[in-house]
Parts: C-alpha cells; structure tokens; sequence
C-alpha cells in the first residue's frame, strides 16, 4: 500500500441506519479489508431522521501497554416535538449497531469494539424543546472500519460485483 497517495474525496455523513439485532461478522474476504471491516446478519436497520449538518463521528486513539485503543464518537441531533417523540428517542437507545452512510457512498460501522461485539456503545441524551442530541461512545480495541449496511448479502466473491471502493 502507497501512504503517499492523495485521498481525493473529503465525504460529508448523509445518512443513519440504526440496528437493534443485527450480528457483526469480521469480514474475510479479500475485497474488504480483512478484519477490520464487518459484514452484518440477520440486520433489521433501519433509517434513523437526523439533521446531516448536526451529525458528527470522532475516532482518537491512544497508545496503551496493550497497544492502540480507539474511543469512537458520534453525536446525532434532530428535531422533537412531534407526537411521537418518546417512541422514536427510546428507539435511539436500543441501538446495538450503527451504520453511518457517508456522500462518497461508502458505510462506516459504529459498534464492533473486538473481534466480535462485547459491549453496546454507550449513550447519552440531552433535549430541549427543539431538539434531541444523542451522543453514542465506546472504546475499541479496532479502528473504525466499513460495511456495506443493511443491504449486505455476502455473496461469495466469484460474482462479478463489488460493493466497496477500497
């Protein structure tokens, strides 16, 4: 791999799917970094309303006796006074993954922290009588990676197709 290669698209997040059930799989295929990237099963994501502007992601890594660890961060803010405010923020706070739809087409998964998930991210809420923020943190033993969201089939990689720019 060439580091010295300028990265060409600086991609804004335009999109949230939050999953409740879904089973993270670190990805094996050769088309998708092995490891750090996850394939997602038996996902019932689904899109969350959020305002983009108001969206942030943060990774910061600190090196440790054990090696780098990773605190991951993710602040969401959206419109609340609607009828059903309750049962939308309640959904919020079920979440056990997330996938983060960036401009440039790609998905980053918030929500594996080891191998496999041990751990739900954990949140907080602030609201006011216009909006609800909602911060998720965890810490990781990985650095954030992709998935293809709730649309992946991991077809086996004789098909002709790539779902990933990487």
């Amino acid at each position: 791999m060439d580091i010295s290669k300028k990265v060409l698209v600086l991609p804004n997040i335009c999109g949230i799917e939050i999953d409740l059930t879904g089973k993270a799989i670190p990805s094996i295929g050769s088309s998708f970094q092995p490891f750090y990237n996850t394939y997602v099963q038996d996902s019932t994501a689904k899109p969350a309303y959020m305002s983009p502007s108001k969206a942030t992601l943060s990774e910061k890594g600190n090196d440790t006796e054990a090696g780098m660890i990773y605190e991951h961060s993710l602040t969401l803010q959206f419109p609340n006074n609607d009828p059903l405010r309750v049962m939308r923020i309640q959904d919020y706070l079920k979440v056990k993954y997330i996938y983060i739809k960036l401009s440039n087409g790609m998905v980053f998964f918030f929500g594996r922290n080891d191998f496999y998930q041990n751990a739900k991210p954990k949140i907080s809420l602030t609201s006011t009588e216009k909006r609800t923020s909602i911060t998720y943190k965890m810490k990781s033993m990985l650095q954030l990676g992709f998935t293809n969201g709730s649309f992946d089939f991991n077809l086996s990689e004789e098909f002709p197709i790539n779902f990933f720019n990487l």
